[in-house]
């Protein structure tokens, strides 16, 4: 027996609730399902360009946060409890809750920052062509002592056909165990690769200026990034002094189109609270659009962002495809997972950089076997 009947049984003399108690009962209800359902922002439009770059090409537990209203309305003498309204953050708000949830990350420390990623992009080869995915790691070794050496190291990860149907016309060309992408009209030969999905082409190098490698906003050592401020307003007005840099050296781009840009230090050891307010100050740019929830080429999910509507070329075989830019972002950390250019045409994935891994450590880099020490 459920319990309304129960309470019925027991007060059988108990009054109906009146038509009038009923209404305003009903009238809560639907105003608080409404106002649990109103986005707080509509998101702005795209204007992010590609920054991804491959060697042959030019060109670059999702935990969803649920906001649960529960409207309890008292009739007469009887106390029923509405079904949960349940709202799913979309837009930009998504991208607020992945900044909230940054600022509760732990600070971490240690003598050395240690970030592998995994870079890919596809290569047009053979004739007739076909298509092979290569892929490769890059592992950085940034000392928080400036003047201590830091260390990286790059591997071909694998080269393989992309598709069933990219195999086939490898093995109807032979199978060749190197082959040379097809290079666009005046741009010479390109450098053969090697086919297999064996780790080979190895080289790593010494690292001494105390610069943490970076996409172009500025140089910065890790106590430059630690500085940084944790509120949004300070953080714009502390990365003016970068854009004057570029401004000195003949780059015309206005500071409001220079802050697009700085999203790169999202791949930087910069402080939880740092990321949380970079997050908010780019989720104010015009720019900025959340695409909504997607998978990164590693399977990991999170939200696909772009902070710009710039678009670019990259060079497939002999064509131009125009892409457009992407980064998914880990929405339970604020952690970036992947840079993305996508084709405008199809959506493919043309190129991407993910984020394997990035923590501190104190345990010092080694020289990797079986890799070639680049020349200084």
């Amino acid at each position: 027996m459920d319990e309304i009947t129960l309470l019925s049984q027991s007060l059988p003399d108990a009054p109906p609730p009146s038509a009038e108690a009923t209404a305003r009962a009903r009238a809560s209800v639907l105003a608080a399902a409404e106002r649990a359902s109103t986005p707080a922002r509509k998101p702005a439009r795209d204007r992010r360009g590609s920054r991804w770059n491959w060697g042959w090409a030019a060109g670059a537990a999702l935990a969803t946060a649920t906001v649960v209203t529960t409207v309890i309305v008292l009739v007469s003498t009887m106390a029923p409890v509405a079904a949960p309204v349940l709202v799913r953050p979309t837009g930009i708000d998504l991208l607020l809750q992945a900044a909230e949830n940054a600022s509760r990350q732990p600070p971490a420390d240690g003598a050395y920052w240690r970030r592998t990623q995994i870079g890919g992009g596809l290569l047009r080869t053979g004739e007739p062509p076909y298509t092979l995915r290569a892929e490769e790691s890059t592992e950085l070794w940034q000392p928080r002592d400036p003047a201590t050496p830091g260390m990286m190291e790059r591997r071909t990860r694998s080269v393989m056909p992309a598709s069933p149907q990219d195999e086939q016309a490898w093995r109807a060309a032979g199978a060749p165990e190197r082959v040379r992408s097809i290079c666009p009209s005046g741009a010479g030969p390109c450098a053969s690769v090697k086919v297999g999905a064996v780790p080979t082409d190895c080289s790593y190098w010494w690292t001494r200026d105390g610069h943490v490698p970076e996409y172009g906003v500025g140089k910065f050592t890790v106590e430059d990034l630690r500085k940084l401020p944790d509120d949004p307003d300070r953080l714009r007005e502390a990365l003016r002094p970068y854009h004057r840099t570029w401004s000195d050296n003949g780059f015309t781009q206005s500071f409001e189109d220079f802050l697009p840009s700085t999203a790169s230090l999202l791949w930087m050891p910069i402080e939880p609270g740092t990321r949380a307010a970079l997050l908010r100050m780019l989720a104010t740019l015009p720019g900025t659009k959340v695409h909504g929830e997607t998978v990164d080429p590693l399977g990991r999910p999170g939200i696909s962002v772009s902070f710009d509507d710039a678009r670019g070329t990259v060079s497939f075989g002999k064509e131009e495809v125009e892409i457009q830019g992407r980064t998914v972002i880990d929405l339970a950390t604020g952690a970036p997972l992947a840079d993305l250019d996508l084709a405008v045409d199809t959506g493919r994935i043309m190129g991407y950089e993910a984020l394997e891994s990035a923590r501190w450590t104190d345990s010092a880099p080694q020289e990797p076997g079986n890799c070639e020490k680049a020349k200084s």
